[in-house]
């Protein structure tokens, strides 16, 4: 049967052909192939560049796990999953400053979850992996990081530490000595000629009232070099014990230079410093009563005769009660 349509017929069952494509029918199908092509690229482009920052899913694995740390206190704690950890643990005092923010966000959130409890709470996240330590803190709410990598092993210089400042997204890359107890010792520091004089403390040598090098003490003794210690005095000292075990390697420490040191224009702080000989790093207190201990430390035979004043030998009134 024929029907007639558009002033032709057209047998039922019949396919019609389409008409000819237009300019503007090649326009809209290019546009909604670029339309389409622009959605991947932008979804593929977020989707790299939000598990480059952080990953969806974030648990531990045996060669990767997460500590948070309390910047002020410096207490941490493991976590298997600290997106998950902070989320769960929202109504806890530690979390108190961003419950109302987290309460708002899901696990699909994890980095926008990890900025906001590093500023808000104080907190350091740290990602331990083998050979590689990340740190994400806020400006400077960071924690002191030396506890942690003495009690983890990781203060060694073949270990990476990435330090992420979240505040304005900078990354900081150092090694992990850099987080060493003390500082290193000075390039022209003679730990042999120490240690040498240390072994002969109890004996009396003929240079025993020259300056040992390296010191800088701030008193001044009788025919020795304005600020510095004769190895008289220095022995002395080591004859009383020593200062403490290494706060690095628990190695033994000895003394190497006491004194005062100028602060400001008018006043002195009383410091000591020691060294370990196995890390090979210098340790300075100014937390000391300097007058203590060198009455505990030095015989009265060696104290110093006078205090450097402005570059001028002042005499000691009191030496024999130093």
């Amino acid at each position: 049967m024929l029907q007639k349509g558009e002033g032709q017929a057209i047998e039922r069952g019949s396919t019609r052909t389409p008409p000819p494509p237009t300019a503007s029918s090649h326009w809209a199908i290019s546009q909604d192939a670029t339309m389409t092509n622009r959605r991947e690229f932008f979804q593929t482009t977020a989707a790299i560049a939000g598990s480059l920052i952080f990953p969806k899913a974030v648990f531990a694995t045996p060669d990767h796990c997460f500590h948070f740390i309390h910047a002020a206190s410096c207490k941490h704690w493991p976590v298997a999953d600290p997106v998950q950890w902070s989320l769960e643990n929202a109504h806890k005092p530690i979390l108190e400053r961003a419950a109302d923010g987290l309460s708002k966000l899901t696990e699909c959130d994890g980095d926008r979850i990890v900025r906001l409890v590093v500023r808000r709470c104080s907190l350091n996240l740290l990602e331990v992996h083998p050979g590689r330590v990340g740190v994400d803190h806020w400006g400077s709410h960071r924690a002191d990081l030396k506890p942690f990598f003495k009690d983890h092993g990781l203060a060694r210089p073949e270990i990476e530490v990435v330090l992420r400042d979240r505040k304005k997204e900078a990354t900081t890359t150092l090694t992990g000595d850099s987080f060493l107890y003390g500082v290193p010792l000075a390039s022209d520091f003679d730990l042999e000629l120490f240690l040498s004089k240390w072994e002969s403390r109890f004996e009396q040598e003929a240079d025993d009232w020259q300056s040992a090098p390296g010191t800088s003490s701030g008193f001044a003794w009788t025919g020795i070099e304005d600020g510095f210690i004769p190895w008289t005095a220095m022995k002395s000292a080591w004859r009383q014990g020593c200062p403490g075990a290494c706060l690095n390697c628990s190695g033994t420490t000895f003394w190497t230079n006491f004194g005062l040191r100028q602060v400001g224009m008018f006043n002195r702080c009383g410091f000591v410093e020691h060294v370990c000989r196995e890390c090979r790093r210098s340790f300075k207190d100014e937390s000391v009563d300097l007058k203590a201990w060198m009455a505990a430390n030095l015989d009265e035979g060696v104290r110093p005769d006078a205090e450097m004043v402005w570059g001028r030998r002042v005499a000691r009134t009191t030496k024999a009660h130093t």
